[in-house]
């Protein structure tokens, strides 16, 4: 569902997930050009405020630039974990350039918000990414096999990863691994995908489709999985996702074929690895599950092409979605009704003409209607299944006699398709321990009936004269002759008895009796 949009012909970057409120940036797209014809740039940065029902997001800064941008990313880096600095805007050029903006001092309005800049590449940078390990280090590509790895600490000097690859060809994606801080990955739209290890500064394994239809637009890690990564293809004759496991490099793990036309771009989301993003030339945003193929949800869009798609680091069930149309589109993949949305859209073309009587009349046009459905709603159904930030990851129960019933749900074995271990734990709760040893020593009085024994040893080990006389009246219940033994404790014995009745019959009688 459409939660937000706004009209632009850019590239896109969200705020790193440390990072509060939400923002989107957006830098003008090189190799583009809106109705209007403009050659102006600009950077602009973009608050989601999901409490505001309107379509629109509210601009909290423009920066005009002189360039025009192939790829925008927005780093964590010298962001703290409460996200008190706003990290680094990271942009690549049409020259071979890169920028370092700061988003801090865009949104506070200064001039000079420019950190650094280098234009050591050859040809536009088409591929950027941050490592999420260290967040200093940036890996980007353009033409001629040129990789650099960027220092963000010492950005003069780039490192590479290794000698180029032959023969030269142009750099489309690069992409860390999500699980292995010196891994990176390239494609180049031959269809070729390249493994650097950066510890031993060359290539370790190279993978590419045997049809040679292969030109590769997308390139993601899996999240959990440092071994398995998937690659898109653009090209219609062969518009398929392929999933990669470096283990078996010979062929595609897995083939998915859900669009058809040629896939624009692909995003794995970091929250949830059985939810992959993809659109093509189809005018399909889909979401599938990499795992088995299935296509989990697919977006309510319009009829133009998506060059870009991204998810929210922030909120996972939100993403953003560029358009050749100069319109990036903000939506929700846990559904919603559209009503609204229809009513909202009708308003704002209404607005548009005016209120008053083109044909002049002076009189006040009504407002446009829509046509009322009596058929059901327009209600966008949510993903097929629960996405993985909604299922508890732990819980707990009580219940009767002590027990505590609590469970967890294990993260899934680096194998694919292996199902995460669930286990429901039954375990007994012990507060008092002096407690249950007196109930059970109870227990074992009450089978073996030892009750005469067992107030013997209480009132041993009583400690007043109370407590000493209470286990004595319990004790005589179980005893012989018990009513004598009741009329000891009270401080009667028979024999005393015994005298003073005599006594007291003798004083009756007399000495002449």
């Amino acid at each position: 569902m459409k939660l937000k949009e706004v009209d632009r012909t850019a590239m896109q970057a969200w705020s790193p997930a440390q990072n509060h409120p939400i923002y989107l940036a957006t830098g003008t797209s090189a190799q583009q050009l809106d109705a209007t014809f403009s050659t102006s740039a600009s950077l602009e940065i973009f608050e989601l405020d999901l409490s505001d029902p309107s379509l629109d997001m509210k601009s909290c800064a423009t920066f005009s630039s002189s360039h025009r941008y192939h790829k925008l990313i927005w780093g964590p880096h010298k962001m703290d974990s409460k996200g008190n600095a706003s990290g680094v805007l990271i942009a690549g050029g049409e020259n071979g350039n890169i920028i370092l903006y700061d988003p801090s001092k865009i949104i506070a309005g200064d001039k000079e918000v420019v950190i650094a800049q280098n234009d050591k590449h050859t040809g536009p940078v088409r591929a950027l990414d941050v490592n999420i390990f260290q967040t200093n280090l940036v890996a980007s590509g353009a033409n001629e096999s040129e990789i650099y790895i960027w220092d963000l600490n010492n950005f003069a000097t780039p490192m590479t990863p290794g000698a180029k690859t032959q023969p030269p060809e142009d750099i489309s994606c690069v992409a860390w691994n999500r699980q292995v801080q010196h891994i990176l990955a390239s494609a180049s739209p031959s269809g070729r995908a390249t493994v650097w290890d950066l510890r031993k500064n060359e290539p370790i394994i190279k993978v590419s489709d045997h049809s040679n239809r292969m030109h590769c637009s997308g390139l993601a890690w899996h999240p959990d999985v440092a071994t398995q990564m998937v690659l898109a293809s653009e090209d219609d004759r062969l518009p398929v996702v392929q999933m990669w496991d470096l283990r078996f490099a010979s062929s595609p793990l897995r083939v998915l074929e859900n669009h058809a036309r040629g896939i624009l771009a692909i995003a794995w989301s970091m929250a949830d690895p059985e939810l992959l993003l993809s659109c093509g030339k189809d005018a399909k945003i889909l979401c599938s599950n990499p795992n088995t193929g299935e296509v989990l949800y697919e977006l309510p869009t319009n009829t133009q092409w998506c060059f870009d798609i991204q998810w929210c680091p922030r909120n996972p069930a939100v993403l953003s979605a560029a358009s050749f149309d100069g319109r990036i589109s903000v939506y929700s993949i846990m559904g919603g009704s559209a009503d609204g949305l229809r009513q909202k859209q009708v308003d704002k073309l209404s607005s548009s003409f005016g209120n008053l009587d083109p044909f002049g009349t002076g009189q006040p046009l009504p407002p446009l209607q829509i046509p009322q459905q009596t058929a059901q709603h327009n209600i966008v159904l949510p993903l097929k299944k629960p996405p993985k930030w909604t299922r508890r990851p732990v819980g707990a129960s009580f219940s009767f006699g002590g027990k505590l019933v609590t469970f967890e749900n294990g993260r899934a074995q680096a194998q694919q398709g292996a199902e995460p271990p669930h286990h429901v734990f039954v375990s007994q709760v012990v507060t008092e321990e002096e407690f249950l040893q007196r109930s059970d020593q109870l227990q074992q009085v009450l089978r073996s009936q030892g009750f005469v024994s067992f107030c013997q040893k209480k009132i041993e080990a009583s400690q007043t004269e109370f407590e000493k006389n209470v286990w004595s009246f319990l004790k005589v219940n179980f005893e012989d002759d018990s009513r004598g033994k009741y009329l000891e404790l009270l401080g009667y014995r028979k024999e005393d008895l015994g005298k003073k009745i005599a006594v007291a019959l003798s004083k009756v009688d007399g000495p002449n009796a």
